[in-house]
């Protein structure tokens, strides 16, 4: 059946590549993606395969019934863009101001591909595939929210896969991991509350601006001296906000960061001690400090049993020496949501393009030739576990 799969992909090709760049030209931010959902809806219905729009504000979820009773296997696209002013002087470049500067417009290319030649094969299908393209990762926040709609309740799945295009990984090579993939990631807000007054006369005010600067450097001793030397963490301060005036003390101050680890205990520490050594550090200068975790995700790791099972199909396609463990990467994303309630994978597919820039850049980019690469894998796997 592999090389008949093969020949169908391949076939699919240009369809896959034109897709991709209609998609490319539309990005679209943040649960705002009513143009790229209404196109993937357009998509799907055009094979015959129902969607509901509308899951998590802006997801789609669709279900592609095989001819005979089994089990249920979910693929997740995300297909959210960021707000990056695109560079590439590509012919289909994004001019809305936004752009697809991660590979998502990828992601969606092959779930799409994928479901068109799975459609062809419904005989062969024991069960049901279930196609969601989620909204809002780029903000670790879609994947939650498809959730809360109920997403898992009205659409139970057995097995899990999904994929990143990686333009550190040469396009023809696979990362399967048996481990962690990416690490957590959470924003934080630490907000330190003052009494303004003259600059000339700090005894009369409490001053956030020097509780903010003590409470940045103390924290710096979390990762430092609380995290095990062998286990990655990550505590960064990237914004600071306070003050309107240089002879005027503020009332406030507001810290935001980020958090990382890969793995639970290492992200719960972090957070934790963070939010210790601020109100302590805070109230040692008589300020009220106020903690808050933004947004989050929790780390991604593989289920070791259906990373065993990926890595042998992805070999299928294109051969085991090319199906590689991958060092885990400190970026975060929220398809650990649905890996931690359903036993799942989220590889990395290779992608690199010679000349182009790096994921979130102006001038990303990423060699084509990967889409067909990603959906055989997402085929054979449905079809594999389906039969």
């Amino acid at each position: 059946m592999s090389d008949e799969i093969h020949d169908l992909v391949s076939q699919q090709n240009d369809y896959l590549v034109a897709l991709r760049r209609d998609l490319h030209a539309i990005p679209e931010l943040a649960f705002e993606e009513t143009e790229t959902a209404a196109r993937i809806v357009s998509e799907l219905s055009a094979i015959g395969i129902p969607a509901q729009a509308e899951i998590g504000g802006t997801g789609v979820v669709a279900v592609l019934e095989g001819d005979k009773p089994g089990p249920t296997f979910m693929l997740r696209a995300d297909i959210d863009a960021l707000p990056v002013e695109e560079l590439t002087g590509l012919p289909f470049a994004s001019i809305n101001g936004n752009m697809h500067a991660c590979g998502h417009d990828g992601h969606m290319t092959i779930l799409i591909g994928a479901a068109r030649v799975l459609a062809l094969m419904k005989a062969r299908i024991a069960g049901k595939i279930v196609l969601v393209f989620q909204p809002a990762e780029e903000i670790t926040g879609g994947a939650l929210a498809m959730l809360d709609d109920k997403l898992l309740i009205d659409y139970p799945a057995d097995k899990f896969l999904s994929l990143h295009l990686w333009n550190q990984v040469p396009v023809g090579h696979v990362g399967v991991n048996r481990g962690t993939v990416f690490a957590s990631a959470d924003g934080i807000r630490i907000t330190v509350k003052g009494r303004g007054g003259h600059g000339a006369m700090p005894h009369m005010a409490i001053d956030p601006v020097v509780a903010a600067a003590q409470i940045i450097s103390a924290a710096q001793t979390v990762v430092s001296r609380e995290v095990p030397p062998n286990e990655m963490g990550v505590l960064t301060f990237g914004q600071i906000h306070g003050g309107v005036a240089p002879n005027v003390i503020p009332d406030e101050v507001v810290i935001e960061g980020t958090v990382r680890g890969y793995i639970p205990e290492t992200r719960e520490t972090i957070l934790a001690s963070a939010e210790r050594v601020a109100k302590s550090v805070g109230s040692a200068l008589n300020a009220e400090v106020a903690f808050e975790r933004m947004y989050g995700a929790p780390p991604v790791i593989n289920d070791r049993g259906m990373a065993e099972w990926v890595a042998g199909i992805a070999g299928d396609v294109v051969g085991d020496d090319n199906v590689v463990e991958v060092d885990p990467v400190s970026v975060g994303d929220d398809v650990s949501e649905f890996i931690n309630r359903v036993p799942g994978v989220y590889m990395l597919l290779g992608a690199s393009k010679p000349g182009a820039e790096n994921h979130h850049n102006a001038k990303f980019d990423f060699d084509e030739a990967c889409l067909t690469t990603g959906t055989e894998i997402f085929v054979n796997s449905a079809l594999e576990f389906l039969k």
